[in-house]
């Protein structure tokens, strides 16, 4: 009885086993098909701003046409 068992389950894990190795072999291997290709790097966005220009007396950088923001500056002392 015990050895018509154990030839059961060794036939079960055999056909287990094939099935196995015969679904591997047929199935593709990965998701190639559904992975989305790699995006183009998007482009930094354009931010407008103001001109700045020098102060000649301190040497920080200002809005064009408008005092020095520096409050120790020269140019301030009127």
């Amino acid at each position: 009885m015990l050895g018509l068992l154990v030839k059961a389950f060794a036939i079960l894990l055999a056909l287990g086993l094939a099935y196995v190795s015969i679904k591997r072999a047929l199935l593709p291997k990965g998701k190639k098909a559904a992975e989305a290709p790699p995006q183009a790097p998007r482009k930094a966005p354009v931010i407008e701003a103001d001109d700045m220009v020098r102060c000649p007396a301190c040497g920080t950088y200002n809005a064009a046409g408008q005092p020095c923001a520096a409050p120790d500056c020269p140019t301030n002392r009127a």
